[in-house]
């Protein structure tokens, strides 16, 4: 079985608002903000009538760019939850997720729930804030350069999201392949350490380029209706850690998402398979892979690569986020 072209069609589209959010923010940051230029007046009666926390908080909202304020979003997203309980069956937008085990970005999440209320969308059912490339990025979750350390970001609350894949963003880079040694933080504070090879572009790499860490194939594929994924190497998953099942037609950026859905690693059978908890709902083949998700990156060293080598950390989409 796979995604349906409805699936992928909601998907797309509430990915699209996750997108859309970023972007504004994105082109939102910077210049002068509203408590600064305030600030610059001078005027005492001024200053106390217009900033405070009023100037603040217009500051934070222009950034936030929650688009689910719209009067015109609140009565589409009204109709989808309609489709979801009376067309679909489910339990509103959540039980539509729940039974079909997909996420949200972490930011339609917040745009639903303007709507719907608070904890209307499950904690299992939402990545983090994920990288939308150059034009939207997410939350960082760190910023590494060659031969330096780790220059810590944020990592992601587990009050507001599920674990994520990492996504590492090559920002610079020169002609020798590079190799990171990654330690990502799980949720219940246990680490793995990754190795990532970034191809020079001696190799064909170039800025830009992005890579899932710690991800894996599907060996020889995968059923639905069984638990059994299996896999060459196991060192970066864990038992009760989340992971996203995944597979794709065509090429970056304009894939087809076939299946996809992500569970809960229940054992390991070193360099050999993941079983999970629940059953999966989709057949994977070769061509699909496994993302082990994580909560932090804490540490990062390296070797190789030239001098002035960059990537930037973020939590992956679990599908691209695209206009």
């Amino acid at each position: 079985m796979a995604l349906t072209a409805i699936e992928t069609g909601i998907l797309g589209i509430l990915d699209r608002f996750a997108y859309q959010v970023k972007a504004m923010a994105l082109a939102g940051t910077g210049g002068t903000d509203v408590w600064t230029r305030v600030d610059a007046v001078g005027d005492e009666t001024f200053e106390n009538r217009v900033k405070g926390v009023n100037g603040t908080a217009l500051d934070a909202a222009i950034l936030a760019m929650n688009l689910g304020d719209l009067p015109e979003m609140k009565t589409w997203l009204a109709d989808l939850d309609t489709y979801c309980t009376t067309d679909a069956a489910a339990s509103h937008i959540n039980g539509y997720l729940t039974d079909r085990q997909l996420r949200l970005d972490y930011v339609c999440k917040d745009i639903i729930e303007t709507l719907l209320g608070p904890n209307n969308i499950s904690i299992a059912n939402v990545h983090g804030p994920a990288d939308g490339g150059a034009a939207a990025p997410g939350v960082a979750l760190g910023d590494f350069t060659k031969g330096g350390s780790l220059v810590a970001g944020t990592a992601l609350d587990p009050l507001l999201c599920a674990t994520s894949a990492v996504l590492a963003r090559v920002t610079a880079l020169g002609v020798a392949d590079w190799t990171l040694s990654i330690t990502c933080r799980l949720a219940d504070d246990t680490t793995k350490v990754i190795g990532q090879v970034i191809s020079g572009t001696g190799a064909g790499g170039a800025v830009g380029d992005t890579y899932v860490v710690g991800r894996q194939a599907i060996g020889s594929g995968a059923a639905s209706g069984q638990a059994i994924v299996s896999v060459a190497a196991t060192a970066q998953f864990k038992v009760g850690q989340t992971v996203l099942i995944t597979q794709w037609s065509g090429s970056p950026p304009n894939e087809t998402w076939l299946e996809q859905e992500w569970g809960v690693v229940k054992t390991i059978v070193t360099n050999t398979s993941l079983e999970l908890e629940d059953n999966l709902l989709h057949t994977y083949t070769t061509a699909g892979f496994v993302y082990p998700c994580f909560e932090a990156v804490t540490v990062c060293s390296d070797s190789g690569g030239t001098a002035g080598d960059r990537v930037y950390f973020y939590p992956a989409a679990d599908r691209r986020l695209k206009l």
